[in-house]
Parts: structure tokens; C-alpha cells; sequence
């Protein structure tokens, strides 16, 4: 039986562990679990969580998103208690002409929108099906699954998979986001902290709307009556105070763009929950997922998909066990797998 351990209980971290055999012994170690008190430590439970096609992916980054889309659109029927929901999209882009749009034709009731349904200065939108998700709700589903299914959870802080070198694994999978830039044995200085800022509110709104261009603006409807607005990037801050005048910026954005679903720009007229600070990792050269022996433990790692970690998830995780299985087998004489 292989022995596999997971670095980080986030979106990565947790789908690897799913797309595992059933037969394996899978530890997930990680400073924060789904279900601990709210901490801003993480960014799993305070994404958007939706699911839209990146720009400027590659052949093989848009096969991985399309696996992850998929296994999100029949989560939506077979498992509603999950929080994950089908809804309806619309995807405006101010630069990207439709044949640059590589899931055009990939995407649910895709469809290019009439002039007089866009914002009158935005030249381009499509509207399509996708889903959306509840992050603290679904991280708390995905575990009690897991744990159902044998996966053990264990509270560990490292400070390098150095560290986790007595758990005795065959294979240890980093996914670690964030935490490659600091782990000493790894320190990716290609991963960046970018700061992101939204609102969550209480509206009827009930679809996803995101605009693409100089002002990244969206309103993501979630089955709760809850919405998030947004958004911002924010490079080289790491602040986790609220920022009073983004905050008024982004109302006014939603405003302008979307005057029948919200009259007003003024902050009292909008039904505010919380404000919502966080650090996300992103990956200056793009994706890592690659195998290497370190220090003497065979390492898969997995990480760096620059905010789109709902969006690769499921494809990525696959990707993540085919290499995982190729260093496990590496070491299994052909008859014991007879």
C-alpha cells in the first residue's frame, strides 16, 4: 500500500487526496484545516470560488482547467450538499476578441451577447453556464468525505518538508501555495503575495458577472443570497486592513456597470457581511507540478496557479497523482502489483 503524505488542506491539497486510490494511506498535514476557527492565514475559504476560463493558458494549462470543470459540473447535480451550484454567466472582456477566447465553444449554453445587454463602454461579452461554490462549506464537505474514505488529518506547522521526513510516506506532495516562497528547502521566489480585496453583501442577485479589462470588476451570486464584489491585485502589499476607499471603489464600479441589480453606489445602500482581506499566492512562471527526489524524499509538487486554485483543482490534482503513482511504482517489484 503506498503511504502518501499532503502538505496543505486547501483546494490542492484536498483534491489530490480524492483523485488517490481508495487503497492508499493518505495523511494531509497543514497549519489550518477546513473547519477550524476563520483565519485570514489561508486562502482556500475566502476565495470567489467560480469557475472561469484564465487568459493566456496554455494547450495543456486549458485541458487541466476543462478536467476540473468537469468533475465541478456533475458535483453540482450528484452532491448539492456541497454547496456547489450550476449558474448562469457572463464573461464581459474589454481586450480579448472572441477568437482568442479558447473555451468559446467549450463552455454550456455559450453565447455572445447583444450589444444592449453590456455595459454601453464595453465592446464584448459572452454569457455561458458555469458554478459556483460556498468555500467554508464545501473545504468542511470535502474533509468529512475524505475522512469517511480513511484519510487522516493532522495539525502540523513546518517550516520545511524537511520537517516531515519521520511521517514515513513513499511520496510527499507539496501543495503548499504560499508556503513554497518560505518552506527552506523549497524557497520558490518566483511565488508572490498578492493582496486581494472584496465585499460580501446580502443581495438576490443570483448569477455570476465579471468584467475583464483595466478595472477587474465582478459580482459572484452565491445559492446563499450572499454575493462577493470585487475586485483588486495588489502586488508587494500585504496589508490585511480594509482599504475604505477601494471598498467605495469597487461599490461604484458594481454601480456603473450593473445600475438595475444595484441603484447605488453609496456604501449604506449595499447590505454588507464583511469585508473580505486577503493573500493570495500567485506564480511568477506559472504553474509548478513536477516530481523530484529532495533530501532523500520523493516530492510531487503542486502549486502556483495564480488565484485559480477552484479553477485547476480537480484537472491539476490528476495531474498531481499520475506523478505521485510513477514514483510509487518506480519502487514496486512487478509481481506485487500482480
Amino acid at each position: 500500500m503506498a503511504k502518501v503524505t499532503i502538505l496543505g488542506a486547501g483546494i490542492l491539497g484536498l483534491a489530490v487526496a480524492s483523485q488517490l486510490p481508495k487503497d492508499y494511506d493518505i495523511t494531509i498535514v497543514a497549519r489550518n484545516l477546513p473547519g477550524d476557527p476563520e483565519s485570514d492565514e489561508w486562502a482556500s475559504p475566502w476565495a470567489g470560488a467560480v469557475f472561469m476560463g484564465m487568459d493566456n493558458s496554455t494547450e495543456k494549462e486549458q485541458r487541466l482547467q476543462m478536467d476540473a470543470f468537469n468533475v465541478w459540473w456533475k458535483l453540482a447535480l450528484s452532491h448539492p450538499e456541497s454547496s456547489v451550484r450550476r449558474v448562469q454567466m457572463q464573461d464581459l472582456t474589454d481586450s480579448t476578441p472572441l477568437e482568442k477566447v479558447w473555451y468559446r465553444n467549450k463552455m454550456p449554453g455559450f453565447r455572445v451577447m447583444e450589444k444592449h445587454e453590456l455595459p454601453s463602454d464595453a465592446p464584448f461579452g459572452m454569457e455561458y453556464e458555469s458554478i459556483i461554490l460556498i468555500p467554508s462549506v464545501f473545504l468542511c464537505w470535502l474533509r468529512e468525505r475524505l475522512e469517511a474514505s480513511g484519510v487522516t488529518f493532522k495539525r502540523l506547522t513546518v517550516n520545511s518538508l524537511g520537517d516531515l521526513r519521520g511521517m514515513g510516506h513513499d511520496v510527499l506532495v507539496n501543495a503548499s501555495g504560499i508556503g513554497s516562497r518560505y518552506l527552506k528547502d523549497v524557497v520558490d521566489e518566483m511565488v508572490q503575495e498578492v493582496r486581494g480585496q472584496t465585499v460580501l453583501v446580502k443581495s438576490d442577485f443570483n448569477r455570476i458577472w465579471i468584467r475583464r479589462g483595466r478595472d477587474y470588476t465582478y459580482a459572484l451570486g452565491r445559492p446563499d443570497g450572499t454575493v462577493v464584489l470585487g475586485g483588486i491585485k495588489q502586488f508587494d502589499n500585504t496589508s490585511k486592513k480594509v482599504d475604505d476607499d477601494l471598498r467605495a471603489d469597487i461599490f461604484r464600479r458594481i454601480h456603473e456597470n450593473l445600475p438595475e441589480d444595484f441603484p447605488s453606489p453609496a456604501v449604506k445602500d449595499f447590505g454588507i457581511i464583511r469585508d473580505i482581506v486577503g493573500i493570495r499566492p500567485q506564480r511568477a512562471g506559472g504553474i509548478r507540478i513536477e516530481k523530484e527526489v529532495l533530501d532523500g524524499q520523493k516530492v510531487v509538487h503542486v502549486y502556483g496557479t495564480s488565484g485559480g486554485g477552484y479553477i485547476f483543482s480537480w484537472g491539476l490534482a490528476r495531474e498531481a497523482c499520475k506523478l505521485i503513482n510513477d514514483f510509487y511504482f518506480e519502487a514496486v517489484p512487478a509481481l506485487a502489483r500482480i
